[in-house]
């Protein structure tokens, strides 16, 4: 009878972390803005005759 009530315990404990888990809400979108750097537009300097490949360099800071 004890063997039954600890099994029984272990259960509902499982079943009640488990729905707990997959009920929480997956703010992956929030979490990964955090990480994201923006670029101005307005102070990428393009020459007249196009983009050499080659040749493209990322500043340090973003």
């Amino acid at each position: 009878m004890n063997i039954k009530k600890i099994s029984l315990g272990l259960a509902m404990a499982a079943f009640v972390s488990l729905v707990g888990i997959s009920c929480t809400p997956n703010n992956t979108a929030e979490e990964d803005s955090l990480y994201e750097q923006n670029i101005d537009k307005l102070k990428i300097k393009v020459p007249a005759n196009g983009i050499d490949k080659l040749k493209i360099r990322v500043p340090k800071n973003g």
